[in-house]
């Protein structure tokens, strides 16, 4: 492929479940961008015109997002001989939290973690204060520049990619990081992205999954029904303060969670001034304060 509509064909960046990455150039204005074509496999025709109509009604309205901490999507097409839809976005230097976190011998810096996880938080209050819900917020969705500028890629693709090409029986990717709502169907809104950062930092903290197992089933069973081993206790350097915070991300319960990512970032930001976070000085209501004794005082499993 050397071209796809006027953009340029370079390079080809990745390729997953739902198509390929490529770094291609936009002769009109001489940019690089990234391209993401969608491979629509084993769907019918009435199915996949549905998807078409409902990528481009997508990608339009995560295309009015406009945030340093969200990439850019500049256009959408589809090839010319196989009808594939694609989305072409900014074009991004650095590489994916996954690969930044696991390249590294030990864990990350917990100033950097602090940081990289409130940048995302503070992204994540914008789109949704827009009405988007990104529903697959894990590492490998977040990329990190040289100058430690977290950025989420897949806004307005990843709801479909979770909806219309999932086979029956099937889940796409891996269950790690979605929320209760999400593995029961029920209705998701941003709290389940704040529950999925909150896998994350976790991860990032500890070097652990809050919701371990071998397969789909006991992961989904454990983030349904288990608390996760607060992660003081698995990272000694962490302050009890880690342990509430982290035991309200991921709260089974959206209504004990944080609300918005804006109250995630500011409690994480007094703990980055080793301060006790500003929700927890406050007056708590008797549900934070359950979450809390729940995570904080749970015996530790064998």
């Amino acid at each position: 492929m050397e071209r796809l509509g006027r953009y340029e064909i370079q390079s080809e960046l990745g390729r997953g479940a739902m198509g390929t990455v490529f770094q291609a150039r936009d002769p009109k204005i001489d940019r690089i961008v990234a391209i993401k074509t969608i491979a629509l496999l084993g769907i019918s025709p009435e199915e996949e015109q549905e998807y078409r109509e409902r990528f481009f009604r997508e990608a339009q309205a995560a295309g009015r997002l406009n945030h340093p901490g969200i990439v850019t999507i500049h256009d959408v097409g589809e090839e010319e001989t196989t009808q594939a839809p694609y989305i072409v976005m900014e074009h991004i230097s650095g590489q994916t939290l996954e690969k930044l976190a696991k390249g590294s011998e030990e864990r990350l810096p917990q100033e950097t973690t602090l940081d990289l996880v409130k940048q995302i938080a503070e992204a994540l209050d914008y789109a949704h204060a827009q009405g988007i819900v990104h529903r697959d917020i894990k590492p490998a969705n977040i990329i990190v520049t040289p100058e430690g500028r977290a950025k989420i890629t897949d806004f307005g693709i990843a709801k479909l990619a979770l909806t219309q090409l999932t086979m029956p029986g099937q889940m796409l990717g891996t269950p790690s990081y979605m929320s209760p709502e999400q593995m029961s169907g029920g209705s998701v809104d941003g709290r389940s992205d704040l529950f999925s950062l909150g896998v994350i930092l976790y991860w990032l903290l500890t070097g652990e999954k809050p919701f371990p197992g071998d397969t789909t089933t006991s992961v989904t069973f454990k983030i349904a029904y288990t608390d996760p081993v607060p992660v003081s206790r698995l990272n000694s350097s962490l302050r009890t303060d880690f342990d509430y915070v982290v035991a309200r991300v991921l709260a089974k319960d959206p209504a004990r969670r944080y609300q918005r990512g804006k109250e995630f970032a500011e409690d994480l930001d007094e703990i980055r001034q080793g301060r006790t976070p500003r929700s927890r000085t406050g007056s708590l209501s008797r549900s934070e304060s359950e979450v809390e004794r729940t995570v904080i005082q749970r015996p530790l499993e064998s």
